[in-house]
């Protein structure tokens, strides 16, 4: 996902892929995202914040690259 599709695909279904936490399009909502600096490099970042589908307390943070929207 690019930073210019957060808007449109918030609260919105979302698949999650990430090979270290053997996942693959699983499903989530797209609940937010939050723009933050490294502190070391000094660049710029996205991260997205996912709400699982079916436990709606389980929240996972990730990079806009790990996620596509379903729509």
């Amino acid at each position: 996902m690019q930073p210019h599709e957060i808007r449109a695909a918030l609260d919105q279904p979302v698949r999650f892929t990430n090979p270290k936490l053997y996942t693959e399009g699983a499903e989530y909502i797209l609940t937010g995202a939050v723009f933050r600096r490294d502190k070391k490099t000094g660049e710029f970042y996205y991260q997205a914040e996912l709400t699982d589908k079916n436990v709606k307390h389980s929240v996972i943070y990730c990079r806009l690259e790990e996620i596509e929207s379903e729509t």
